[in-house]
């Protein structure tokens, strides 16, 4: 494993990481920036890209499942 890879891959866990505890638009924006640029940059291949995305949509979904049951409580 390459140390680019290395690098990669932990700034995108840590911001997913970030995601979870506490979302803000800042944080989504950046998470997708750097999944994007990993992948740009070749430091991650397609199959990692896709888990990456993969993991913020399922974050996503868990938020907005979460908006909806306190709105409609």
């Amino acid at each position: 494993m390459s140390q680019n890879h290395q690098t990669a891959t932990d700034m995108i866990e840590a911001r997913l990481q970030a995601l979870i505890a506490k979302s803000t638009c800042c944080l989504h924006a950046e998470t997708d920036m750097a999944i994007e640029m990993a992948y740009a940059l070749g430091a991650i291949s397609l199959k990692e890209h896709r888990h990456y995305v993969a993991r913020r949509v399922r974050i996503m979904e868990h938020e907005y499942q979460e908006f909806m049951a306190r709105r409609s409580a």
